[in-house]
């Protein structure tokens, strides 16, 4: 048994800042370390029913759907995410609620007793973090969202029973090979023999089907094996699947949530080839209402009330749903005059390709720069913005904050504001606002 030691000289502060501090890396792929320490933790099946949910977007969404669905239900269930927000406790979360302070310090002390000589990242003192918490809390069902690929992620070294790739596209090639079917190769990792993979895009890289077909691991695809309809009239929408015993599953007049029906048809899928009971009633019950920070979320500046819409997406697929989402809704809100931009992204980022799909969007580009090392510079961004899109309203600062302030002064009533280009564009200025 690991000895649990309920008292620490670090605060929750000083052992975020140790864990970023071990490893002379802040990525880096392997599950050796990762299982070594697990192994002495004595970390086996941490639940009775695990879904691991990989993929280039969408992961955030699949997971809260459902969290939202399983606790509604009844079942004890637990998440782990990445990144944060606000707060690191919110990547870990027991029965919708994230873990306070003590337990994760708790959970690092041990994490770090164990590990010897082995030298962790952030990412995988997290991890390590999430499944020692649960563990120990007697759950139902856990759900495990891959940081980065899926082969070599930390999360991996737990065996799923429904695995879940949400998507694929480009990003992250330094670390997961150039184009799609490098980058699904990685994902596949996270399959398992004999054990049922959900696919949330209508078009399936052959690298997943040729996986699964290795393992003899039954795929379930957008399209064919499940889908979504949207009725334009009520604005409700419906869901097909099927269960494990290829039974037909129809969910109708379903209260759309706040999240992207592709995300919730993928939950619901993962959800119908679990033996669960779930019902029609209580899934639009933990549907209605559902969102997640900073996805195409709505909300207003505390001080000058402008209309805002945070948004996460850092690639180039995710700025193509952002920019539908937009599209969609100056069509649902007519009196929108201009929309302003407020942008900041990674240096990883292929700046270029995430524009293109913005272009039209967008009335004034705000361009600025978060306090991270691996952010792109302001000047940097303005100027491949430039060179590949002529005439645009472009203005550079120095801090996200100062773009915001100067855009929301800038608006007026009938204006709104999207604050978008990474997780720590959205984190900088967030609590500067309410919700709607």
């Amino acid at each position: 048994m690991v000895a649990t030691s309920r008292s620490t000289t670090r605060s929750i502060e000083q052992w975020l800042e140790y864990i970023s501090s071990v490893h002379p890396r802040e990525i880096e792929l392997g599950l050796e370390r990762t299982r070594r320490v697990a192994d002495k933790l004595q970390i086996g099946k941490i639940a009775p029913l695990v879904i691991t949910v990989a993929g280039t977007n969408g992961k955030g969404s699949c997971v809260a759907s459902m969290e939202a669905i399983l606790q509604h239900a009844g079942y004890k269930t637990a998440a782990y995410t990445s990144p944060h927000i606000h707060c690191f406790n919110e990547r870990i979360r027991v029965e919708s609620a994230a873990v306070n302070d003590e337990t994760l310090i708790n959970a690092f002390a041990d994490i770090d007793r164990c590990r010897g000589d082995d030298s962790l990242s952030y990412f995988e003192f997290a991890t390590l973090a999430a499944l020692h918490i649960f563990n120990k809390a007697q759950l139902d069902i856990v759900l495990l969202e891959v940081g980065l690929g899926g082969r070599l992620d930390a999360v991996n070294i737990i065996d799923p029973d429904v695995a879940v790739i949400s998507n694929i596209s480009i990003d992250h090639e330094d670390w997961l090979g150039s184009g799609i079917e490098n980058i699904a190769a990685e994902k596949a990792g996270i399959l398992r023999e004999n054990t049922p993979v959900v696919y949330g895009e209508l078009s399936v890289p052959d690298n997943i089907t040729r996986k699964a077909d290795e393992l003899n691991s039954p795929l379930y695809r957008l399209g064919r094996d499940f889908g979504f309809s949207i009725e334009p009239d009520s604005g409700c929408w419906t869901w097909n699947g099927v269960d494990a015993s290829q039974g037909v599953i129809q969910f109708k007049d379903l209260t759309r949530p706040n999240l992207a029906l592709v995300n919730v048809s993928v939950a619901l899928q993962a959800l119908a080839l679990l033996p669960i009971e779930l019902s029609l009633q209580g899934v639009n019950e933990a549907l209605k209402g559902l969102l997640l920070p900073g996805r195409f979320e709505l909300r207003q500046d505390c001080k000058t009330s402008t209309s805002l819409i945070f948004d996460v997406a850092h690639n180039a697929a995710a700025t193509e749903l952002l920019a539908e989402n937009l599209r969609q809704y100056k069509k649902e809100n007519p009196k929108i005059q201009r929309v302003i931009m407020v942008l900041a992204v990674m240096a990883d980022k292929d700046i270029e390709a995430m524009i293109s799909s913005l272009e039209s969007c967008f009335d004034f580009w705000y361009i600025a720069q978060v306090e991270v090392a691996r952010c792109m510079p302001a000047q940097e961004v303005t100027q491949r913005i430039n060179s590949s899109c002529k005439g645009l309203n472009l203005l550079q600062f120095d801090s996200v904050i100062d773009a915001y302030h100067a855009a929301c002064e800038q608006a007026t009533e009938q204006d709104v504001v999207v604050v978008t280009g990474s997780f720590f564009t959205v984190a900088a200025v967030r609590e500067l606002s309410l919700p709607v």
